[in-house]
Order: C-alpha cells, then structure tokens, then sequence
C-alpha cells in the first residue's frame, strides 16, 4: 500500500495479484491513500488455490502469481514486486522480506520429504535464474535479509527497512503505562506465544507485577486453541485477537513492555512500533530485529531461560529502563514512513530510466 501511495501520482499503476483487495479498508487500516490503480487478478488456479488455502501454501501461491507475471510482462513498462524474489525479465524492482523460493531458512523446519518435494515444485514453478537476478534491482527489509538474499542467491540487495508509521503513537509518559508485556502477530507456532507466555509467567513468579496482552489473528486453529486455554487458566493472560489499528496503537502506547518470540524475524515491524510507541521490547537474539534494537545485549535473548533472566534484570532496574529508554528517544528511526515512500519512488524512476 504505500508503494502504491509513493508511485501514484507519477505513473500509471496495475496491482497484479491473487484475490480483489478491499482498498478502502486498507487505506483505513494502514492510513494510507491509494486511489487511482487497476485490479488485475492473477489467472483462476492461483486465485482459486488463495480462495481455499488463505495464509496456508504461501510459497505456491507466489510461484503462481510470479508465473503469470511473467506472461504478462510485456504490458507493463517496469514491474515491481513486494512480495519477494520473482523470475522476471529485467528491469525490476524487487522487494524481499525473505527469499521465498531459496532452499534455506534457519527460521523454518524443512527437513520432512513431503516439505522438501513442495520446496522443489514451487522452485520449479518460480523458475528463478541468478544471472536475472543479478540485473534486477533488489531491495531487504534488513541487513539480515540482505545478508539471506546473498547467501541464497550470490546477488546484492540494498536495505530499505519496511514503513513504520513512527508519528501515530500518543505521547504516555512512564509511570502512567501499566506495567504489562505485548505480544503481538498472528497466533501460530512461528511466533513462540506459548513460550512468551511461559516468560511472563517466570516474571510473576519472581515477584513481579505483570500481565501480558496477546494480540493477532489466528491462522493456526489447534496452536490457537493451546493458547486460548492456557490463557484461560492464568489471569494475567488476555487474548484479545485480531484488533483495530486503533486499538493496537493505543495498547502499544500505554504499556511499558513488548515481547516478540519469533526467532530469525527478517525484520521485525512490530518490534520497531513498540520503540516507536514508546515501550521496551525483548526479541530473539536473531535476524532483522536485531537492528532495531542495536544489538543491545539487554533486550535480546537467546532461549526462554535467559529471557526470564535479561528481563528481571531490566525490570528490576528502574535506572536500566530509563537509560534504555533514553537511548531509543535520541535515535532517529531508519524506518518511517516518508522514508521508504521517498527510497521506493526514487529507485523505481531509475529502474524506468534504464
């Protein structure tokens, strides 16, 4: 959406994509303004297979959507895709939040000969060739990604780090926040919401008074139902689910703490909104996040045990908390908003140029 926003009003754009977006609801939600743009659905299997499979076979539906790209190219003066790595002729600009279609991934379990036959149709269907890469323009979400995209493909990818609407959040002071944990994406094994609940319940029992709010859409129905009853037997534990963007904004803003459990996270966005909102986070001591945080050794964990450690220690410390929070009050944010709309309309105009 906000690559639509930043190219719209110099060009004449077409989403190419697998199921009819509800625009106005997107501009609601990600507080953008998208208006003039062409709809072109991406051929009936890959929409029927989005239909039935939603945020399931994800790897498939890119390789169909890419697929057809493909074979519509020529109606296009430059296609660029936010949706990782394609097999397109060049010139393109392509943004990737992690490389979709190479074979590894430290974040993901891929050693099963069913998952390893999927891996391989999808590659086959994506048709992804290195020297074509090579002559694209490619963009991560993160140094860690850039990094992956390297070591996946031997091709240099430029970070933009991903727009965070850094101005939305109301100034809380401190001591007016309760003094809670966040937990917030969608509700499935990836995101360890079992374990970050283990972590604040290691807290309580040392002492401290904290709740945590977990907040996302399922899109795993059993892990989701282990998290409903665990919560349901611990009242400190709210499940509130999916929520408005109002809502997560206030959340963020009048909470002291954030917790996020996914390891290698390519970048990171809601670690980067609970700094920008004003609150601590804790995260795994992996992938892109690591830069939002500075690698601050106080706020990244390697397992559940030294999670529990690491954050007694801060919350035990008034003066750790103000110091850390000193820290991210005087840094300026490498990922707002006007900055990847500005990065993004700049490297397209030099990839048309080309």
């Amino acid at each position: 959406m906000h690559t639509l926003e930043a190219l719209q009003t110099d060009h004449s754009l077409t989403l190419v994509t697998l199921e009819r977006p509800n625009i106005r609801s997107l501009n609601e939600y990600f507080r953008t303004d998208v208006r003039q743009l062409n709809i072109q659905l991406a051929g009936h299997l890959g929409g029927k297979l989005r239909e039935v499979a939603g945020h399931r076979l994800l790897r498939l539906q890119a390789a169909l959507l890419g697929r057809y790209a493909r074979q519509h190219e020529d109606e296009f003066d430059l296609l660029v895709s936010t949706k990782n790595e394609f097999g397109l002729t060049p010139p393109t600009v392509q943004y990737i939040h992690s490389p979709q279609f190479a074979s590894a991934d430290p974040g993901i379990d891929r050693v099963s000969l069913p998952r390893q036959v999927y891996d391989r149709v999808c590659s086959e269907l994506a048709s992804i060739d290195t020297p074509t890469l090579q002559s694209a323009t490619l963009l991560a979400n993160s140094e860690w990604t850039a990094g992956a995209v390297a070591e996946a493909y031997g091709v240099t990818a430029h970070t933009l780090y991903p727009p965070v609407d850094t101005t939305k959040f109301p100034s809380c002071p401190w001591d007016d926040r309760e003094p809670g944990f966040l937990t917030v994406g969608r509700i499935g094994p990836s995101k360890r919401i079992l374990q970050n609940i283990n972590i604040v319940a290691a807290l309580r029992d040392r002492g401290h008074d904290v709740h945590l709010h977990i907040v996302g859409p399922t899109t795993d129905g059993d892990y989701c139902e282990k998290v409903k009853a665990r919560a349901a037997k611990l009242e400190f534990v709210s499940v509130e689910g999916a929520v408005s963007s109002e809502r997560l904004t206030e959340l963020i803003a009048t909470h002291r703490y954030g917790i996020h459990g996914r390891p290698y996270e390519h970048f990171g966005i809601v670690v980067a909104e609970f700094v920008a909102g004003g609150a601590i986070p804790f995260a795994p001591n992996s992938g892109g996040q690591r830069e939002i945080l500075h690698e601050d050794s106080r706020l990244l964990y390697e397992s559940q045990a030294d999670a529990v450690e690491k954050i007694d220690r801060v919350l035990s410390e008034p003066s750790l908390q103000a110091d850390i929070r000193h820290t991210f009050e005087n840094t300026e944010f490498p990922f707002s908003r006007e900055q990847f709309k500005q990065r993004m309309a700049t490297v397209v105009n030099e990839a048309l140029k080309r």
